[in-house]
């Protein structure tokens, strides 16, 4: 699997909608809040939980049973005595393209795929790193879109997906799931950033030394497009850019139409013979294979070489027909796949660390819980850069590039999701459904470990290759186990020791962490998210109204929230009189990408409901032409506030950063290349 780009459709949309919330970090918070999930009076021997979910919410949203491959019913059960891998690993049905997943389980068009997955926003990323478009990382990213308001949090976003978002391989005639349109999901329902408890009435975030450590987009999550048999291997769909971007080295890839057009093209071929057969001319066939080619050379690669193949392509479809062992026995998958299954996430009973992994069945001492694939990468493209006045260059963390001095101020938020040694600037980067939610445990709470994989695909001989030689890899193939060290029951939070360099590396965070009350000493923080102990985004947007321009004169929203209006303009050119603002009338949009900067103008009751007059300059993609819009009678469900870009706690200054050890030997002597601190200032040639 590689790359994505964002495929959101344009008919979908977000609506707000309020609920007490709490602070991520708080666990009395946690449970305090999650009252409508378990029941606090349960005995506590009788409470088995991961976050604030029950026992019987574990299994719900784990295990379906199912009596047939057509039945789309589910069956609970109140033990994990026959609870079974569902998901799995295993050689991907499409030529060259290594791993895919397979469900032994149907899926209804709709369900949910069972594991949520973790977004984590890579922030301007060719700014900062440029040469990277290259490397092996950049073959992955999806688009912002896939997260609610991504698209708005910095100025160019892409994301990392691990789970179905990376691992999943993509076929555009088979992609039987779909990231789920944010329009469905309430506001931060796919995870939260500064949330607290109504009633707090001191911050919370700004002393929170964990603040930014970790993704707030925790919820990612992935809806079947179709039904999917038991045994079918699972395809997203990456869209036809990326495949039409990358066809000198992957060759020519026939898009969903494509074959469509083939099926029809095949079915109208066909004749019978004397004997009442269908069957095709050889002669016709090759007629029609040219005149594809001609055509559309993605629609000739839909078709099978051979005439010989066109019974089967007919009987299976031309899609299936590429992809002919895409579904799989069960019996062949759990012979030949690994179960990556073993974990969900849930809200992590350790302070600071956001959500966590927990057991979905138990998991004996020794056994590999999870295998995950790995994407090398070099720390320098995590690195983020600023534009400074000073020449001196090569001092600390500052390097001359061009004209303009630079100096490093941080690092992408993926760096806590790597793993690698302090001194080596090669780090690894694992994408397996619901790894990259395993926390830190002491080595007295720990109670799993990394291996290198013992799965036949792990390529154990690159190990010996050269670091220089790594770094140049385009492809993926070391393979971590992650293994029990302890007897791990159901439910139970699975922890790894982090090592002795990330412990050092937190306790001096720690340490240095500096609060509102000490902002003068310079360290403070470059934004400002919550000041009254309540996150004023989701409260604001639970208000029954939105100020109007001239009540914020009075009542100023925060100066990190900014208005925004649902609105799609209409194609056809404005012919208001006013040369000003086109005056026109709202109408309902579904597509995030709808939401525009605006400006509350005015605000009137009918009937007992809010209409809203609103302005905003809306630029057209096309012709970059932009047109002010004075837009009348907006309900008060297609206005919300939104951070601005950069104001969430990911991207401020000063966070936690750094990468996840490894067990003392695991990494190559020969991979380690750096000294204490080089990381501040030798990258950027």
């Amino acid at each position: 699997a590689t790359a994505k780009v964002d495929n959101t459709p344009d008919d979908k949309t977000t609506t707000a909608k309020s609920s007490p919330l709490f602070t991520r970090y708080d666990r009395n918070a946690y449970d305090n809040a999650a009252g409508n999930h378990f029941n606090s009076t349960i005995a506590d021997d009788e409470k088995l939980t991961y976050g604030n979910l029950d026992k019987d919410a574990i299994i719900k949203r784990r295990q379906r049973k199912t009596n047939n491959d057509n039945s789309s019913s589910q069956q609970h059960v109140d033990d994990d005595s026959n609870n079974k891998c569902t998901t799995y690993l295993a050689p991907s049905s499409i030529p060259n393209s290594g791993l895919g997943m397979y469900t032994t389980i149907p899926y209804a068009k709709s369900d949910t795929f069972l594991l949520p997955e973790i977004g984590i926003m890579l922030q301007d990323k060719d700014a900062h790193y440029p040469q990277g478009s290259d490397k092996l990382l950049a073959q992955y990213p999806w688009g912002p879109g896939i997260l609610t308001g991504g698209h708005r949090e910095v100025t160019t976003g892409a994301v990392m997906v691990p789970g179905l978002g990376m691992l999943a391989n993509s076929h555009l005639g088979l992609a039987n799931f779909r990231h789920s349109d944010t329009w469905r999901m309430q506001i931060d329902e796919d995870g939260t950033d500064s949330l607290s408890l109504e009633g707090l009435q001191s911050s919370t975030t700004l002393k929170d030394v964990g603040r930014g450590s970790s993704s707030y987009h925790s919820r990612v999550l992935f809806h079947a497009d179709k039904n999917i048999q038991r045994g079918e291997e699972l395809f997203v769909n990456y869209g036809d850019e990326w495949f039409t971007a990358r066809e000198s080295w992957i060759g020519v890839i026939p898009s969903a139409k494509n074959y469509e057009e083939a099926d029809r093209l095949i079915a109208e071929l066909f004749s019978e013979d004397d004997g009442g057969h269908d069957v095709v001319d050889p002669q016709a066939y090759e007629v029609l294979l040219k005149d594809a080619a001609e055509k559309d050379k993605r629609l000739r690669a839909a078709f099978p070489d051979n005439v010989e193949d066109v019974p089967i392509a007919k009987e299976m479809g031309t899609a299936r027909f590429s992809a002919r062992s895409s579904i799989q026995s069960v019996e062949w998958i759990e012979e030949n796949g690994v179960c990556i299954d073993n974990l969900v996430s849930g809200a992590s009973t350790i302070a600071q660390a956001g959500r966590g992994a927990f057991a979905t069945r138990t998991i004996n001492k020794g056994a590999v819980i999870t295998t995950t694939p790995l994407i090398t990468l070099e720390r320098e493209q995590l690195q983020l850069w600023e534009e400074v006045d000073g020449t001196d260059v090569g001092v600390q963390n500052k390097i001359k590039k061009e004209d303009k001095v630079l100096e490093m101020v941080g690092h992408q938020l993926l760096l806590n999701y790597c793993y690698g040694h302090v001194n080596s600037s090669l780090i690894l980067f694992p994408y397996s459904p619901t790894v990259n939610f395993i926390n830190h445990g002491s080595k007295e709470k720990a109670n799993a470990e990394i291996v290198w994989s013992s799965y036949p695909y792990h390529k154990g001989e690159w190990l010996n290759l050269s670091l220089e030689e790594m770094k140049e890899l385009q492809k993926t193939g070391l393979m971590f186990d992650i293994v029990a060290t302890k007897d791990i029951g159901l439910g139970e939070e699975v922890l790894l020791y982090y090592g002795k360099d990330w412990e050092d590396s937190w306790n001096e965070h720690i340490e240095d962490w500096t609060t509102a009350e000490n902002e003068q000493d310079g360290m403070m923080h470059k934004n400002v998210t919550d000041t009254l102990g309540v996150h004023l985004n989701q409260r604001s947007n639970s208000d029954s109204i939105i100020l109007t321009v001239e009540e914020q004169k009075i009542q100023p929203y925060p100066p990190y929230l900014e208005t925004v209006c649902r609105f799609k303009p209409p194609a056809e050119k404005c012919q208001d009189e006013n040369n000003d603002y086109c005056t026109i009338r709202w109408s309902l949009s579904m597509n995030e990408m709808h939401d525009n900067l605006c400006d509350v103008i005015s605000r009137s009751s009918i009937d007992g409901n809010d209409w809203y007059f609103a302005r905003m300059n809306i630029t057209n993609s096309t012709s970059n032409e932009t047109t002010r819009y004075h837009v009348e009678f907006l309900p008060r469900y297609a206005i919300r506030l939104i951070n601005r870009k950069y104001t969430k706690d990911q991207y401020s200054r000063g966070v936690f950063r750094e990468v996840i050890g490894l067990p003392e030997g695991l990494f190559p002597d020969h991979w380690i290349d750096l000294k204490e601190e080089d990381d501040k200032y030798i990258y950027q040639d």
